[in-house]
């Protein structure tokens, strides 16, 4: 498992085959992949807020607004730094997330609901690190693959 958040008896796990999300505490889980909109089925974070979940892959950044039961994927092509992102916490309007290429800011834009994605986010001392955890984890994923 990569990662995991939980609010109340609903419960979200990062795979490397999906997210897994259970609604009853962890006894039983669906899985939501690239079938369900995720960009990649390889999943390295997961956070939600109500309804909306948010799901770092290793191709761009998953955005639910019903609960999980279907995604948006946002990428380069939307201004994301990396399609690689590693992890994602969303605070009001605003969505950070770690990808190989540093930090990307991005706040929801009203009324339509689709983030935009701040390239000058990048480029800090934050995303420095961020860079280099996602080094440091690619390198414990090739390691742990051999």
């Amino acid at each position: 498992m990569k990662g995991v958040y939980a609010s109340g008896s609903t419960v979200y796990a990062a795979t490397g085959g999906g997210l897994g999300i259970s609604t009853d505490g962890g006894s039983s889980f669906i899985n939501r992949t690239t079938a369900n909109g995720l960009g990649d089925n390889m999943v390295m974070g997961v956070y939600a807020n109500g309804s909306t979940v948010y799901a770092a892959t290793f191709g761009g950044l998953g955005i639910s607004t019903d609960g999980g039961s279907s995604f948006t994927t946002y990428t380069t092509a939307n201004g994301l730094g990396s399609n690689f992102v590693y992890g994602v916490y969303a605070d009001g309007s605003a969505i950070y997330a770690a990808t190989g290429s540093g930090l990307s800011i991005a706040t929801m834009s009203s009324p339509s609901g689709v983030p935009e994605i701040d390239p000058t986010g990048m480029g800090s001392v934050a995303a420095l690190l961020t860079g280099a955890l996602g080094l440091l984890e690619r390198r414990r994923l090739k390691a742990n693959a051999a």
